[in-house]
């Protein structure tokens, strides 16, 4: 895929429009409106998964959109793509980790991994806390550069507790079932 830096973030994004391509979601508007994924990132990515050989386009339909289809390639991917994402842990980033954490329950079938991820993902924002500098002290000699660093700080905290109060409250909120798809058997492959 990607060979830039932001080759993770990226990944977890081609994923899992990868996946919503396969559930039916297969146009920029349909990856806005029925996910709220924005244009200027899915298109990229459908564009990336295209090269790749791992989704076909369509012909433009209505207002020029244009679906896309999962392949072959694309669904070995699918399968097995998210199993490094989750094993690298937590990007830090609460929308790629969201979508990480989707990617191991609807297509692995892992509900408890995907739990297990986003409360990961919730305790490396509370340990990121310690890394935020308190910016109690006033005495930079300049009273604006002063309280922009004192509000900045306490921002960065109100912050990474509200992430990670909304890791812990995704990992609680995660179904117990797949709606609409088999449960796959206990110790099998799902595809």
């Amino acid at each position: 895929m990607s060979k830039t830096r932001d080759k993770r973030r990226r990944t977890d994004l081609d994923l899992f429009a990868l996946a919503l391509v396969e559930s039916g979601v297969s146009t920029p508007y349909e990856l806005q409106k029925a996910a709220g994924l924005s244009p200027g990132a899915t298109i990229p990515a459908l564009q990336r998964l295209v090269e790749a050989g791992i989704v076909r386009q369509g012909k433009p339909g209505l207002r020029g959109r244009t679906d896309h289809q999962i392949t072959a390639a694309g669904r070995k991917f699918l399968k097995n793509g998210w199993r490094t994402l989750i094993e690298d842990g937590p990007s830090g980033d609460l929308d790629a980790d969201l979508r990480v954490a989707l990617l191991a329950w609807w297509v692995g079938g892992e509900r408890r991994l995907a739990a297990d991820f986003l409360e990961q993902s919730a305790a490396q924002k509370l340990a990121s806390l310690e890394t935020v500098e308190e910016s109690d002290e006033l005495g930079s000699g300049s009273p604006l550069a002063d309280w922009y660093s004192r509000l900045r700080s306490g921002s960065a905290r109100a912050i990474l507790k509200a992430e990670s109060a909304a890791a812990a409250a995704m990992s609680a909120a995660l179904p117990r079932n797949l709606p609409g798809r088999p449960r796959p058997a206990r110790g099998s492959n799902r595809h």
